[in-house]
């Protein structure tokens, strides 16, 4: 397993503490500063501060899309908050009990429906560390909103998606992201790549689920958020 972590300003002091401390991490860099704990830390990637994670996650498959781990954990380096920190530690623990790559998510009727009209113009990051360096919530208007308009560019919306999810935290198998092209992920990205605070990555946030469907080979399970 490989675990990807999109780090602004955080310092991933939380890398040294139980059960963290028993993984090697990929850090992406989107700050301005190398000031984060590195002892745990075994490869560093500076990028552009665009698309914050969700931009991360698009452009790992890309430069690794021919040498993925056989299972890639995503996360934000903000795990510290008490609500993305339990569903890290969840999604560890079902990962090494089932020996699977895990997405933990909630089940619904149709997400494409759930998420129909949904459309957000302000957005404050929840990390206070990040704050200081982005204090500004105001959010760059999807080209295609609301939600509908843009899943529909992507994705079928025949394709009934059950499972949604906050805070970017999941973990896939390299052979449900490979069943797609690299032309799916670098249609995603182009979006992503137009500033930092864009309403599109809350759109891409809510579905990861469509981006790689189906799941043949990750363990999908419900979790209430």
């Amino acid at each position: 397993m490989e675990i990807v972590v999109s780090r602004y300003n955080e310092d991933l002091k939380w890398t040294l503490n139980e059960p963290f401390c028993n993984y090697e991490y990929t850090v992406y860099n989107k700050g301005n500063n190398e000031d984060f704990e590195r002892s745990k830390v075994k490869k560093v990637i500076s990028l552009e501060n665009v698309g914050k994670e969700c931009h991360t996650y698009l452009y790992h498959i890309l430069a690794n899309y021919d040498n993925l781990a056989p299972i890639t954990f995503f996360i934000p380096a903000s795990i510290e908050i008490h609500y993305k920190y339990d569903k890290i530690i969840k999604t560890l623990e079902r990962m090494k009990e089932t020996d699977h790559a895990v997405f933990l998510a909630e089940k619904c009727e149709n997400a494409y429906e759930k998420f129909r009209d949904f459309q957000i113009d302000y957005w404050l990051g929840t990390n206070s560390k990040n704050q200081q360096l982005n204090p500004n919530g105001y959010l760059e208007a999807c080209e295609y909103r609301p939600f509908h308009r843009w899943y529909d560019r992507f994705f079928n919306k025949e394709d009934i998606i059950n499972w949604w999810s906050y805070n970017s935290i999941f973990a896939v198998d390299k052979r449900d992201i490979l069943q797609h092209p690299r032309e799916r992920y670098e249609r995603l990205i182009e979006g992503l790549k137009k500033g930092n605070n864009l309403e599109e990555v809350h759109y891409i946030e809510r579905v990861w689920a469509a981006v790689f469907y189906p799941f043949h080979y990750t363990l999908t399970e419900h979790y209430q958020q």
